[in-house]
């Protein structure tokens, strides 16, 4: 090889190894770049695979109803909870609940932890009256009444009549309570166990109590409106500043009056006040200077008016028989009774519309029933006939606020595009409770 061919090889190797150097910078680069801006994703993390803890057991959960004829403590026993446990749940229960008066339907419910050990009770005998009992971690007896979110609505009421003031509310849906309070309002202006007939007429507006969908109980009748074919009689409730509520007619006259025109809620009158009437048991004729009220054995007769009892005891054929002597001259008789209400003796003071005895048929009496007489400045009344004094009107300076405070409701009434109910304000269940004792 002659010195020039050498002196070429030995260039052309430099220049292939300067290619080489640069392609390999090249690439180096490119991977450098390649990594920084594209990195390689990481690898897919593999499932782990958990392995769950079992749940813990659960409380166990027993619950029943008061069947008739029950009492809780053996509707405890029945549900198989022990006897020491049912005899401690009656005991703390009971300073909150007359157990003596448990009903049908109320429910109950015990909760025990998994080991069957005590932890909370539920007793409902309302949709406002739930209690419950618990134990502390310490071993404490905890009883609790529970508060519940009650809706106060007004709601109208109307109907005619075709047999009976209760058939015709019966119809309607309404509870006998009802019945009885309407009755109550108009007692001094009509008996209905002798003067409704059928096609009168009424209605209401009554306030009722809900939690949810659940009636709990009605509240004051605030407007009551009775229709016969003589009359129209309305009553509208009004709470007279610094003294009690009371009912009074639209002019502002009291419906109160000094004495009551039936002494019981609702009966039938069998024996009407007679100068000449063949006794039933003695077969004779004789004056009969009352009326007789048929009703069952039992049924609660009030004193008709304020008074004082001048006699409670046996009386030949009236039987157990009390006197009541009134003002303005009245006095009051009330016979056949079978039994006196508590605390009722000679001496002792009642009130109108105080329950003073029980229906019975003591004395010469064919079968249960009142005899009811009336007297004035010791003269035989005609109870049926017999029209007592009013109370006191309203004074013409609380007219303006009477207006006030019961137009509201005869507007709501009298406009037939309200609707039947209206809500008025939610209150809770200890609220009602308190007014309820007011």
């Amino acid at each position: 090889m002659s010195g020039g061919d050498f002196l070429r090889d030995i260039s052309s190797s430099k220049k292939k190894r300067r290619l080489l150097f640069l392609v390999a910078s090249l690439l180096g680069i490119g991977l450098i770049l390649a990594i920084f801006f594209f990195p390689s994703s990481p690898e897919k993390p593999q499932p782990v695979k958990m392995v769950q803890a079992p749940p813990p057991p659960k409380d166990r959960v027993l619950s029943g109803r008061i069947a008739k004829r029950d009492t809780l403590f053996s509707a405890l026993c029945a549900q198989n909870i022990p006897a020491d446990l049912g005899q401690n749940i009656c005991s703390h229960l009971k300073p909150m609940v007359n157990l003596r008066k448990v009903k049908p339907g109320d429910s109950f419910e015990v909760r025990l932890t998994p080991e069957g050990k005590f932890r909370e009770f539920t007793f409902q005998t309302s949709p406002i009256d739930i209690y419950h009992l618990a134990l502390t971690p310490d071993g404490k007896w905890v009883a609790a009444k529970e508060e519940v979110a009650v809706d106060k609505y007004w709601a109208r009421v109307s109907g005619e009549i075709t047999s009976s003031l209760f058939e015709a509310m019966d119809a309607l849906g309404e509870l006998d309570q009802l019945v009885l309070d309407f009755a109550d309002i108009f007692s001094w202006e009509i008996d209905f166990n002798t003067e409704s007939q059928a096609g009168d007429r009424f209605q209401m507006v009554v306030e009722r109590y809900y939690v949810g969908p659940n009636f709990v109980k009605y509240g004051r009748i605030l407007y009551a409106e009775y229709q016969s074919a003589s009359r129209l009689m309305q009553a509208i409730y009004f709470q007279i500043p610094g003294g009690r509520g009371d009912y009074f007619t639209p002019q502002g006259h009291s419906l109160r009056k000094d004495l009551l025109r039936s002494p019981l809620k609702f009966t039938r009158v069998s024996s009407r006040y007679s100068k000449s009437r063949r006794h039933p048991i003695l077969g004779v004729h004789r004056p009969h200077l009352g009326v007789d009220y048929a009703a069952p054995v039992g049924s609660p007769v009030w004193a008709v008016a304020d008074g004082t009892i001048t006699f409670c005891g046996e009386n030949e054929g009236y039987g157990k028989q009390i006197i009541i002597k009134h003002a303005k001259g009245y006095k009051s008789m009330y016979g056949h009774l079978s039994q006196f209400a508590p605390g009722i003796k000679k001496g002792k003071a009642v009130r109108q519309k105080q329950v003073i005895g029980y229906v019975g048929s003591t004395g010469l009496s064919t079968g249960p029933h009142l005899d009811f007489r009336l007297l004035k400045n010791n003269a035989f009344r005609n109870p049926l006939r017999e029209i007592p004094p009013r109370a006191a009107s309203l004074r013409p300076e609380q007219m303006d606020e009477f207006k006030e405070a019961t137009d509201p409701v005869i507007r709501w009434l009298q406009d037939p595009a309200n609707p039947r109910y209206r809500k008025v304000a939610t209150l809770t269940s200890k609220e009602l409770e308190n007014g309820r004792k007011k």
